[in-house]
């Protein structure tokens, strides 16, 4: 059974996953223009899995 705290660690990987993505895509690229939109737009998005997650964790064992 999934519980709302591995649900919680969950989405904090993916949430890791998508920030190490969009900074491996403006290492690859290598810009010097800096981060576009949609690359702002990944980061903030992957900074709010991981806040959406926090809660989650807290939260223990009870069943999702």
């Amino acid at each position: 059974m999934i519980t709302k705290r591995h649900l919680g660690y969950a989405f904090i990987a993916v949430g890791l996953l998508v920030i190490a993505g969009v900074l491996a895509a403006n290492f690859i690229g290598a810009r010097d223009a800096g981060f576009g939109p949609l690359q702002l737009i990944g980061l903030a998005g992957g900074a709010g899995l991981i806040g959406m997650a926090i809660p989650l964790i807290r939260l223990g064992n009870r069943p999702a």
